[in-house]
């Protein structure tokens, strides 16, 4: 019997920790006018990669050849370029009609630093993982984008657009097990900037916007849930459509 009443307790301080999490996004977002986080970004076209002999059963990473996709490399509190910020990727991924969401932020690449963010000074180089597991065609894995060759692109959104003229930006997709080793399955190319106002950028949402072969999973599952709509309703945001846009 107290076992009982002490798992209903955590169960109830558990929901409580959720919904106060959520309403401080909607609260952040209202007072930023924005974004609660990653306020700060640019939006390029992109082209996904994928060889021959790719994985079965994980939507647009089992599909060799060549996919759009949409993405955005942002600052999360929008601290000056010099400064030290936790940098990120976010990418919508076409499969057929529908799009994919995928979120990265700047973390460490070892088995256990990949699950820590960790604030940085460039947007290139050094790793980006989505931190948490996804179902990646039935195997639970970390996804992580590491950038190809050694070039430096300081941390500073108003320099993205003339990095990306001057030299496409390159990144290694690769899966891991959660404390395993990485596995490359894909090439990112950024090349091609988007309008500021696009409406495919308004909101990404991982969650939402998900495959049941590559979507996010654990026990964190309902505070980001709760988290992106809130975020999205402080600032009036419409949620993301899951339909490809102009599909």
């Amino acid at each position: 019997m107290q076992t009982a009443r002490t798992g209903r307790g955590r169960h109830r301080v558990a929901a409580a920790t959720t919904a106060t999490a959520a309403k401080g996004a909607e609260e952040v977002s209202r007072l930023r006018g924005g974004r609660s986080l990653h306020r700060v970004g640019r939006s390029y076209t992109a082209t996904l990669r994928v060889p021959a002999g790719a994985p079965a059963g994980a939507g647009p990473l089992s599909e060799p050849g060549e996919h759009e996709v949409i993405a955005r490399l942002s600052k999360s509190t929008g601290l000056p370029g010099g400064l030290p910020d936790i940098v990120g990727v976010a990418l919508r991924v076409r499969h057929g009609a529908l799009a994919v969401d995928l979120l990265f932020a700047s973390t460490g690449m070892l088995p256990v630093a990949r699950h820590v963010l960790r604030p940085r000074r460039a947007f290139l180089p050094g790793p980006y993982t989505t931190l948490l597991p996804y179902d990646v065609g039935g195997r639970t894995r970390v996804l992580g984008l590491f950038p190809a060759g050694c070039r430096r692109l300081p941390a500073d959104v108003g320099r993205l657009d003339a990095a990306v003229a001057a030299e496409p930006l390159t990144f290694t997709l690769a899966t891991a097990a959660p404390l395993g080793r990485w596995t490359p399955v894909a090439v990112l190319v950024v090349h091609t900037p988007r309008r500021d106002d696009d409406p495919a950028t308004v909101a990404f949402d991982p969650v939402l916007n998900a495959l049941p072969g590559l979507r996010p999973i654990g026990p964190f599952m309902r505070l980001r849930r709760l988290a992106y709509a809130g975020s999205r309703t402080g600032r009036g945001a419409p949620a993301p459509s899951a339909e490809w846009p102009g599909a």
